[in-house]
């Protein structure tokens, strides 16, 4: 018994140890499969909202109000933002592939960092355990994905312009950046590396029709998460 509660800790520490140390830094080989008009995931995770962007605002029935998408990419002097779309998002838990890649290809042609003198938690216990159950939280509603550190690039290309913001999950956003302003980016590469996890945002063009719902597991690089209407799907014959 006593070596029972000694292992207890022991076990519990290496497991740790490795999710941290080990597990989180893999980098599975992923050979992106493209179409003309299509985007790509930019993450691991599961799909927390799917919502219009119309008037350079997002709609939160939890908070009612009408969100800034601007505020919300990081990009608040952007006229981009200000565009009609779709705005995506995908949290990116502590199992999944902490890498995040090009959406698209075209040319890297804004990348900006916007600190927060507060960050706070995107979930609670209870939270980050629904998501691990495949039962999201609307995260469009907490005060984390509003306030938190954010790291954004845009990629204008065939699909047109295409926004990606990383989000702090709590501490602040542990991220690093593989892109510059003025980089040609292929699709399916890596773009930053997400150390802590953490919130996704992908902004969309109104051209483009989203392909995944709330709920969704989503693999970056491989998962086709909008597509141009009309245009042939990935994977058909």
């Amino acid at each position: 018994m006593r070596l029972r509660r000694l292992l207890v800790p022991v076990l519990a520490g290496t497991a740790v140890w490795y999710l941290r140390s080990v597990y989180r830094f893999r980098d599975p080989v992923r050979v992106p499969t493209t179409a003309a008009g299509t985007v790509l995931s930019p993450a691991d995770g599961v799909v927390s909202f799917v919502r219009r962007v119309e008037g350079g605002k997002v709609q939160s029935e939890a908070l009612h109000a009408a969100l800034k998408a601007g505020d919300l990419l990081g990009q608040p002097g952007s006229e981009g933002p200000a565009q009609d779309g779709w705005l995506v998002g995908i949290f990116v838990g502590p199992l999944d592939v902490h890498y995040v890649y090009q959406a698209v290809g075209g040319q890297v042609t804004d990348v900006q960092h916007t600190g927060s003198r507060s960050n706070a938690a995107l979930l609670g216990p209870g939270e980050a355990l629904g998501f691990l159950a495949g039962q999201p939280a609307n995260l469009l509603a907490k005060r984390g994905t509003l306030e938190n550190e954010r790291l954004s690039f845009v990629t204008q290309g065939e699909a047109g312009r295409v926004a990606v913001t990383l989000i702090a999950p709590g501490a602040g956003l542990n991220a690093t950046s593989y892109l510059k302003q003025g980089d040609a980016a292929s699709a399916g590469y890596k773009a930053a590396f997400l150390a802590e996890g953490g919130l996704v945002l992908l902004h969309l063009p109104a051209e483009l029709t989203p392909q995944v719902s709330v709920g969704e597991r989503v693999v970056g690089a491989q998962t086709a998460v909008a597509q141009r209407v009309g245009a042939r799907r990935v994977g058909a014959q």
